[in-house]
């Protein structure tokens, strides 16, 4: 199993990058691997959100998301073909008017086989360009 965790601080209030996280519908014009996004469901405590992700070859999975608004978006697998498992956490701290602390914590299993090596490489260099991705979002909201 392969897990990542990532601690930075934002320049944005806690609301803000709260909001860009949970703003599922423009996911594929923040992160470009997100090709697509399908909203199952969504309320203001809970989502079911189906995203195919394009590396290397497309992939398909649902995330059941829980949110508690503006500082906690935690999920778990529904439903995929690549994972046995996804599940993590963005617990996002004010500290601030205009800055917060965002902790993100990530632990996957593929079904296909892969080195765990390689599958820490590919989360450890996403990580990074992924909260910077969620951030510049969030200073346009």
């Amino acid at each position: 199993m392969a897990g990542a965790a990532r601690e930075e601080i934002f320049n944005v209030s806690a609301e803000q990058y709260y909001k860009a996280v949970t703003d599922f519908k423009n996911y594929p014009k923040i992160l470009p691997e997100v090709g697509s996004i399908n909203i199952k469901s969504e309320s203001a405590t809970a989502a079911s959100i189906e995203y195919s992700v394009n590396v290397i070859k497309t992939f398909h999975y649902t995330l059941k998301m829980a949110l508690k608004s503006p500082t906690l978006v935690s999920w778990e697998l529904e439903d995929g073909s690549l994972f046995k498992k996804n599940s993590g956490r963005w617990t996002i701290t004010p500290m601030g008017p205009n800055q917060c602390k965002v902790d993100y914590n990530l632990e996957v299993e593929i079904k296909i086989f892969a080195p765990k090596s390689i599958t820490n490489a590919l989360v450890a260099v996403n990580l990074p360009r992924m909260m910077t991705s969620f951030y510049e979002h969030a200073k346009t909201l």
